[in-house]
């Protein structure tokens, strides 16, 4: 039977007020249907319309209770055929499903997941050994060496950021219109998957045929209907006629600017940028790091925080980019959030006391105790016109000698010996208001004190801009 025709609850509402007695109407899936429907299914019945409703939501169940009708529930037995069943597991086209009951489908889906885990295994580049890029979401993957061990708090960013905009939330707590993500650049699904369990509806796009294989087997044995596909990024973007609520690529494009040049990387940025409705995540391998300083050779510029930031805010099309450091909960890499809409609320950062600026990110290298370790990292942008900025510090009395640097948006303003003792330095700096900075702190000599594992540089009395 071909559905042509879809209705939201307001025309469900009318369809419902102008049927006559004696007549039928049937809801099937009626959850996806508000709650308000309920009271013009209670009058339609009072007129003698037969109304049918197939599995209603909780909510609609709870207004109905206040009326009489008839409740029958239908099961379905497990495959099994002992008892009824919890849970389905769909074939390829996700049409087919397979019903059981919960031990069962623990077992079915224990063996399935240990069978893709040993295809895992015998995988490049690490045939052989319990080694691979990233885990996969909500999958037990004790005992397996990760590359990036880092995901759960990627994710966590996601989230926290999608909390924080409206017209997200209100797209979740609706019963039809889902909101959409999609990972650039998707490896095995853990994104798309995690985005998929949080109510979005998820895809992902990876050039790797094992990736998409894999992340595609798990999404058919947990019935998530995630799109993926298999495609270079940018060959995939540029045909991509669709818009996304969000986007997210971690460490991709720089491999795209490897293999196919510079101007290929932005033109990716481009469409991520202008095909995000609402939020973009965004992680980018830097040139200083050895794997990838001789990698994208028609580079015109280094790649890193302040590139990434530049061509973020060059686009216009961002009100508000929040900078996540590297080392934050224990990421790897710096990851930026761009807000397409001004954030239900800010991102408050407030470890590190600097005059004359706001941070945009959380202080790494600075402990609440005031020592500063080998390297302060902290973004920040100006809330005035700055002309100067003030260090001061303390070391131990009996501490060797060590190099402070200090570095503004990747410029060394300040290299100075100290030694034990106080120490105080004034520096010019010309930064305009609302400029965002990235401030690094450097020692060059650190120390570990007695009964305690820090790295320590020296005491922080006093960081201000002027």
């Amino acid at each position: 039977m071909l559905i042509d025709h879809v209705v939201n609850t307001t025309d469900a509402k009318s369809i419902l007020a102008k049927a006559a007695p004696s007549t039928m109407l049937v809801f099937d899936e009626a959850q996806y249907f508000g709650a308000e429907i309920v009271d013009s299914w209670c009058e339609a019945s009072k007129r003698g319309v037969d109304i049918l409703i197939g599995t209603p939501s909780g909510a609609q169940l709870s207004l109905l209770s206040e009326q009489e009708f008839e409740h029958i529930h239908l099961s379905v037995p497990c495959a099994c055929g002992a008892v009824t069943s919890t849970h389905v597991i769909y074939d390829k086209d996700l049409v087919y499903p397979t019903h059981f009951c919960r031990r069962c489908y623990e077992e079915t889906m224990n063996q399935e997941i240990q069978q893709l885990l040993e295809v895992v295994k015998d995988a490049e580049p690490f045939p052989g050994d319990l080694h691979t890029y990233q885990p996969f979401y909500d999958i037990d993957m004790s005992g397996w060496e990760l590359v990036r061990n880092d995901c759960p708090s990627r994710i966590h960013i996601i989230l926290e950021a999608v909390s924080r905009c409206e017209t997200l939330q209100t797209k979740l707590a609706h019963s039809v219109n889902q909101p959409s993500f999609i990972d650039v650049g998707c490896c095995s699904g853990f994104f798309s998957d995690g985005m998929s369990s949080h109510g979005f509806a998820a895809a992902g796009v990876d050039v790797s045929a094992d990736f998409i294989q894999w992340a595609s087997r798990v999404a058919r044995s947990k019935g998530q209907d995630i799109r993926y596909t298999q495609e270079n990024a940018l060959t995939y973007l540029e045909k991509l006629e669709e818009k996304f609520d969000v986007i997210s690529t971690f460490a991709t494009i720089q491999w795209v600017m490897a293999q196919q040049g510079y101007e290929a990387g932005l033109k990716c940025f481009d469409q991520i940028f202008n095909k995000t409705n609402e939020i973009c995540v965004v992680e980018m391998g830097y040139t200083e790091e050895a794997i990838y300083k001789d990698k994208i050779l028609d580079r015109p510029a280094e790649i890193d925080r302040d590139w990434v930031l530049n061509l973020m805010e060059s686009s216009n099309l961002f009100d508000t980019i929040e900078v996540h450091p590297a080392g934050e909960a224990g990421i790897w890499r710096d990851i930026f959030v761009g807000f397409k809409h001004k954030p239900s609320s800010p991102q408050v950062f407030n470890d590190l006391d600097v005059a004359g600026v706001r941070q945009t990110s959380s202080a790494r290298g600075y402990f609440n105790d005031g020592w500063v370790g080998r390297n302060l990292d902290v973004g920040l942008l100006a809330t005035q016109d700055l002309s100067s900025v003030a260090l001061e510090g303390w070391r131990p009395d009996d501490a060797g000698p060590s190099t402070v640097s200090l570095t503004v948006s990747g410029s060394t303003i300040l290299e100075q010996e100290v030694g034990g003792g106080m120490f105080r330095f004034q520096v010019p700096v010309s930064i305009k208001e609302s400029e965002r900075l990235h401030l690094k702190v450097s020692n060059s000599d650190v120390f570990t004190p007695e009964n305690d594992a820090r790295q320590l540089g020296f005491v922080l009395r006093q960081l201000a801009f002027s």
